[in-house]
């Protein structure tokens, strides 16, 4: 009802048997301010006042009250009695207090103006309504009656509308700028509908509440939040409109709600958001261009029905969420359509509960079927699957997979004896993923356009044969907490790093090609006991580093081309580097703080600095290595002692063949000899002419001949 139609209807009531009192401050009405009016009017009566400025007054009386013209209230109004009706004032208050506070039931205002300082309106009364008026105050409207409505108004405030601890309250067809708009506390079955919101905080909250409907509204801005619930029971988010912010609808703590038919985009962070909340249905949203179009955080026993995510950077995001049902999502055109991950709870061998979910082929993966299975056995996966994901299974074969653009490409969880072959993965998180695996096995696959290309974790007796990690930004392989890995064979290139393995042990990496990473081509990192035997490492930022890893024994790899090291042992002990080749490098072999470790039979020449660097290393033994044309020196040795050198040759290296600041042996005493001098003439073989070292020490029985001793 519009405002003209109003007033007539007012006027209409107020003929029949009521009187129409004329407030008029030039004195020629029945009363010169609202107050006056008020004594002299009963219930029923029409006040009518003309244009100026009044007093505020209280309405102890069933009053229709009307302004006509310019009218202004100053100061603090109250509305006792019930049933009065107050048309075109405008009220405004220059105190704390509320510009008008309606206690009496069934009470209207409307086109009305309302300013404040601090709260236009607080409503106790029940069956209040409000229509087309405008507020402007840092507080708008605080509601404690039930069943009140605000229909049409334009509210612009902090905190637009507060209803707390009361029910059936409407907000409808409005237009609220506000920091947070409405806010329900405490409070059910209210409705807030087909509103527009614009603003940077939250448009609706739901806090503790319950049986609310959110619904038909228009939110844009830079909302923290757009609609949300924490704490709430039994809402209903339906067929809202949310562009921009950084969550469009989020429940946090709270369950049995139902969030369908809205178009949300351009949330930074979420869409949808589940937060700690269990048994709520999210059907028939669509959601394009946000951060995840859906995202579950700790959040179980959802269903998830007919949502589209297109655009998003995550399609549905799952983390930490166990046994949610997902049927007829449509992920198309997101940069990974679908991810899922163990979150806080740390899930993974131990504890695959997050991964525990009710995923079934009518899931699209950009046209292709979802393959999800849980606990299943001796099962041959179909190879036209978007994404495979396999928990608590065994037995379970899959060949010629062609997957792109899923946050894991194909995921393997708690899984025994599984076998995936001749399968890609491109653009992906993870493009293969093993966590908590016994004796599975992934052979001539490829991951491309990765950030990690293949990733075992917490996994045991796996192997990783004849494949391919090419442009991976992080890296090509990674084995995190495994056992008796097996890298057979395979190739990296381009990557962020090659193959790296953290706090692994018993692993053998073998007849791999590490080439042309940024960082390091084979890392290994607090991995004990493990084998490197017949790599090349070529053309990386390092070739193959260990740090912090006992008992690894390196045998014929290929370290060359490396902008710094070709090989890097530091922090460890009991290591053994036999036949590699270290040349093209910075430097050859640098070794720092280890003890008791042997090379022997290196080949260590043309790098760019020095062949052989040492620092702070004891106890290793040195012999049978080919040490020569490097730029700056064949060995350097810094703060080092007690290392055996013998039976080597330093040949042709740029400013000295060696330098040694510490306590080490260069020879093997005169049975077994020295080493090979290229600026030294010995004169047999071993000589007994000392050669002296740069910085002492000196090699007592040098040869004449390189590989004299042979």
């Amino acid at each position: 009802m519009n405002a003209v139609a109003l007033l007539l209807l007012l006027l209409c009531i107020a003929s029949c048997d009521a009187r129409t009192i004329v407030v008029d401050p030039s004195g020629r009405g029945e009363a010169a301010t609202l107050n006056a009016a008020i004594q002299r009017a009963g219930p029923g009566d029409l006040i009518s006042i003309l244009p100026g400025k009044y007093p505020a007054a209280t309405v102890d009386k069933s009053l229709n009250i009307s302004g006509a013209g310019d009218v202004v209230i100053v100061g603090s109004n109250k509305v006792l009695a019930p049933g009065c009706r107050i048309f075109g004032l405008a009220m405004t208050a220059s105190d704390d207090m509320p510009a008008i506070i309606i206690e009496g039931r069934d009470c209207h205002l409307s086109a009305c103006s309302i300013t404040a300082i601090a709260t236009a309106c607080r409503i106790t009364g029940e069956n209040f309504s409000m229509q087309d008026c405008r507020i402007d105050s840092p507080a708008g409207l605080e509601i404690f009656g039930a069943r009140c409505a605000v229909i049409s108004s334009s509210i612009n405030s902090d905190v637009a509308v507060r209803i707390n601890r009361t029910a059936g309250s409407r907000i409808t067809g409005c237009r609220i700028a506000a920091l947070q708009g409405v806010l329900v506390e405490e409070s059910g079955d209210c409705r807030v509908l087909n509103n527009s919101f614009s603003g940077d905080g939250f448009a609706v909250v739901l806090k503790a509440s319950h049986d609310n409907l959110i619904s038909g509204n228009n939110l844009s801005g830079s909302y923290v939040s757009g609609l949300d619930a924490e704490g709430s029971r039994g809402d209903n988010f339906t067929e809202n409109r949310i562009s921009g912010g950084k969550v469009g609808i989020s429940l946090r703590r709270s369950e049995e709600s139902l969030i369908s038919g809205n178009v949300i985009e351009k949330s930074e962070q979420a869409g949808i958001f589940l937060d700690d909340s269990a048994r709520n249905i999210l059907e028939d949203n669509h959601l394009t261009a946000n951060g995840n179009g859906i995202l579950l955080q700790g959040s179980s026993f959802n269903s998830l029905l007919s949502n589209v995510a297109s655009f998003n950077t995550y399609g549905i995001s799952l983390r930490g969420s166990s046994r949610n049902l997902l049927r007829d999502s449509l992920l198309h055109n997101n940069s990974y359509n679908l991810r899922l991950t163990a979150g806080e709870s740390g899930g993974s061998s131990s504890n695959p509960l997050p991964f525990d979910q009710d995923i079934d082929g009518s899931n699209l993966a950009d046209g292709r079927p979802v393959c999800y299975l849980v606990g299943a056995s001796a099962v041959r996966v179909p190879s036209d699957c978007g994404f495979l994901g396999l928990v608590s299974c065994r037995d379970i074969r899959a060949l010629d997979l062609n997957i792109a653009n899923s946050s894991t490409g194909v995921l393997l969880v708690n899984c025994s004896n599984c076998n995936i072959q001749n399968s890609s993965v491109r653009h992906a998180e993870s493009g293969f993923l093993l966590s908590g695996g016994q004796a599975c096995t992934l052979g001539r696959s490829r991951a491309e356009d990765c950030q990690t290309g293949f990733l075992a974790e917490d996994s045991s007796a796996c192997q990783i044969v004849a494949s391919q990690a090419v442009n991976c930004t992080l890296q090509g392989i990674l084995a995190e907490g495994s056992a008796g890995l097996g890298l057979l064979g395979c190739r990296v290139e381009g990557s962020g790093a090659g193959a790296v393995l953290r706090g692994s042990r018993l692993c053998r990496i073998q007849n791999c090609s590490l080439l042309y990473s940024r960082g390091e081509g084979l890392s290994l990192s607090k991995s004990h006991n493990c084998s490197l035997l017949a790599n090349e490492a070529l053309f990386n930022e390092n070739g193959i580093s260990i740090i912090g890893s006992n008992s690894c024994y390196i045998e014929s790899n290929n370290a060359s081309g490396n902008e710094r090291d070709g090989i890097s042992l530091q922090q460890l002990e009991l290591a053994e580097a036999v036949r590699n080749i270290a040349s093209a490098n910075a430097q050859g072999i640098y070794i720092q703080s280890c003890r008791l470790f042997h090379l022997q039979s290196n080949l260590l020449g043309e790098n760019s600095r020095y062949g052989l660097r040492m620092s702070l290393s004891r106890a290793g033994n040195i012999t049978e290595n080919n040490v020569h044309d490097n730029g700056l020196a064949g060995a350097n040795l810094v703060d080092c002692s007690d290392n055996l050198i013998y039976h080597n040759v330093f040949a042709n290296n740029g400013l000295q063949n060696a330098a040694d600041n510490g306590d080490n042996r260069w020879d093997g005493g005169s049975d077994m000899g020295g080493n090979y001098w290229s600026d030294f003439a010995a004169s047999a073989n071993p000589g007994v002419e000392p050669r002296p070292i740069v910085g002492g020490g000196s090699d007592r029985y040098p040869f004449r001949d390189a590989w004299g001793w042979q």
